[in-house]
């Protein structure tokens, strides 16, 4: 996770390009992608949690938040920010003011003032024919889907219950990638989901903690849905990979993203939009400034992944 996620998808959304990143396991970055998923399944429901996350442990006096939001379906979940959603709403606001008010329609001026932090932490779960659980990143607009080799949870599951904002819940306690986590699930829905990579209880898990309290996530509120929310799938034109293959072409472009973005300046696409320029060219666009806020001190060093162990390569 990282304060910086606004900024990365201000400028991604001017990186409609199609390259290949220099390393030595190559991953091909196509044409802007679209909202199109795979074996698309309507949602039942969602759930929003208050997501509370110690980053740097030497300075546990900040506590980072955001809100999370976790689609489900009777077979599968998707996983991302709703924070994140609403500064893409934001940033197409500005944008559709910024093309409106423009003295020259040709020569476009913008200017994107940040919302909130937000992660780019993205799950995709499946509980039938057999659990799988897939992370989706994104790389310069691009998606890619990394299968998770780490599936099964052992649950341990506890004969204690509490009230969770109206919710009967069942406590359960079991280690996903290095952490302990205690969950609160409830059987009255019945869903094999939760946040991030927690699955596969007899119940929606509503809340959830690691055992140190760095990672918490915490029941806002859970809505039902007949219709309104877009499908859920896995991205149609994403590309698998893997966790290391990913890792190495992230660090290529991070090392030089300057020289990423001025060697393709200029090139149009021909792929289909992201949804947050639809409607607006980006060609004409003469320059763009971003202003960031972020209510993160000065110091913070993210050295506590929520995953402490990582798949292996």
């Amino acid at each position: 996770m990282t304060p910086n996620t606004y900024v990365c998808r201000c400028l991604c959304v001017l990186l409609f390009i199609s390259i290949k990143v220099a390393s030595s396991a190559q991953i091909t970055l196509r044409t802007a992608t679209s909202n199109v998923v795979k074996n698309p399944q309507p949602v039942t429901g969602r759930v929003l949690y208050d997501f509370r996350y110690v980053k740097d442990t030497s300075r546990r006096d900040y506590i980072y938040t955001e809100t999370l939001e976790l689609d489900y379906t009777k077979t599968s979940s998707y996983f991302t920010s709703y924070t994140a959603k609403q500064n893409d709403t934001l940033m197409q606001n500005q944008l559709a003011a910024a093309f409106k008010n423009a003295p020259d329609p040709d020569h476009v001026d913008i200017t994107l003032t940040g919302g909130a932090a937000a992660s780019r932490d993205k799950f995709y779960t499946e509980s039938h024919p057999q659990p799988r659980v897939y992370a989706i990143k994104t790389l310069a607009g691009t998606p890619f889907i990394i299968p998770a080799p780490q599936v099964s949870i052992n649950w341990n599951i506890i004969d204690s219950t509490k009230n969770i904002r109206g919710f009967v819940c069942q406590k359960a306690i079991g280690s996903s990638y290095g952490r302990q986590y205690t969950a609160w699930f409830c059987t009255d829905l019945p869903y094999r989901f939760g946040p991030r990579r927690l699955h596969g209880l007899p119940g929606l898990i509503l809340e959830a903690y690691d055992a140190s309290m760095e990672v918490v996530y915490r029941l806002n509120r859970v809505e039902d849905f007949n219709t309104g929310l877009a499908p859920i799938g896995l991205p149609a034109d994403a590309e698998p990979t893997t966790t290391a293959a990913f890792a190495q072409a992230e660090e290529a472009f991070k090392r030089n993203p300057q020289a990423f973005i001025d060697a393709n300046r200029g090139k149009r696409t021909t792929g289909r939009s992201t949804g947050l320029t639809d409607g607006f060219d980006p060609s004409k666009i003469k320059s763009i400034n971003i202003r960031k806020s972020s209510t993160e001190p000065p110091g913070i060093n993210a050295n506590n992944p929520i995953d402490l162990t990582k798949d292996p390569s």
